[in-house]
């Protein structure tokens, strides 16, 4: 039978601002709805007032929408119609949406061979801001008894060893700013609530390329490692999570080895280059 104890369970991420909260922005919500109507397939260009209607939106609202769009080159007006349609720069975001997509589609696949290999939980967690990360798969081992995980729930900077890898992934100046500012939540006794020990931490996942939480967000073990594609920039985090007994902290620096090398794997075989975390990011941020 599966357990159901979950180690970095579905939750509100800590530290994540308005990214994990209900609020959105009805403006947005909107201009979204305007490209929606321009990408359906066999379209022509639109006027003004055809896509006001479609969208459910004021004119007025439509055209203010539709000039920032414009501006920004998402969407374009024929000079003689006054039409609009979808705009280039929107060709550019495709393309780096899609390697995004293969990027968390083929840590997937590494977490499905190392859960058949190994006797614990593997999963992926892609970001959808530099300070929040959420499992989009999840995969687990064939033995019975094993650690489950929810599909959507996101971890902020300050949960476990997901949290590590995002502050690890962030600016040194950044990440210290991060931890040093905010009061560092207690999840459980052995969780790490001072700053100085937790950016010490952090220091260790730039320099071995993985972090770990014994017992500090649940009591589970969990081992994570950040995965980069061809930008060397941070896109995803690779882990795993155990019993203890599964998986005891004499066992952890094999595990982040295991990760190390499966992230190194998907960064290859997305057009990046493999390297330590520390030497990823100072590339990424010259």
């Amino acid at each position: 039978m599966n357990s159901v104890r979950n180690p970095e369970q579905s939750r509100p991420a800590s530290d994540a601002g308005d990214v994990a909260s209900g609020y959105r922005v009805p403006a947005v919500r909107a201009a979204a709805r305007l490209l929606d109507e321009l990408s359906i397939d066999g379209s022509e260009p639109l006027s003004l007032s055809e896509l006001a209607r479609r969208a459910q939106v004021s004119k007025s609202s439509a055209h203010n929408l539709l000039a920032t769009l414009e501006d920004s080159r998402f969407v374009e007006r024929d000079p003689a119609s006054r039409r609009f349609r979808l705009g280039p720069e929107l060709v550019r975001l495709g393309r780096a949406a899609d390697r995004h997509t293969d990027l968390v589609a083929k840590a997937a696949r590494a977490a499905e061979r190392l859960a058949h290999k190994h006797a614990f939980t593997f999963a992926v967690a892609q970001l959808v801001a530099p300070d929040v990360a959420e499992v989009v798969a999840s995969v687990y081992p064939r033995e019975d008894v094993h650690v489950g995980l929810t599909l959507g729930s996101r971890y902020g900077v300050f949960d476990g060893a997901i949290g590590k890898c995002l502050l690890a992934s962030m600016p040194a100046a950044e990440a210290q700013r991060r931890v040093q500012r905010a009061k560092l939540p207690r999840h459980t006794e052995r969780t790490i609530t001072d700053p100085s020990e937790l950016l010490s931490e952090v220091s260790r996942v730039r320099r071995r390329g993985w972090g770990a939480s014994l017992q500090e967000l649940k009591e589970n073990h969990a081992v994570a490692a950040p995965v980069a594609g061809a930008s060397g920039r941070t896109d995803a985090v690779l882990f795993a999570v155990a019993f203890t007994g599964q998986m005891p902290a004499r066992d952890v620096p094999d595990v982040g080895a295991i990760l190390r090398k499966a992230a190194d794997e998907v960064t290859v075989a997305c057009g990046g280059t493999p390297a330590g975390v520390e030497d990823r990011w100072q590339a990424s941020h010259l």
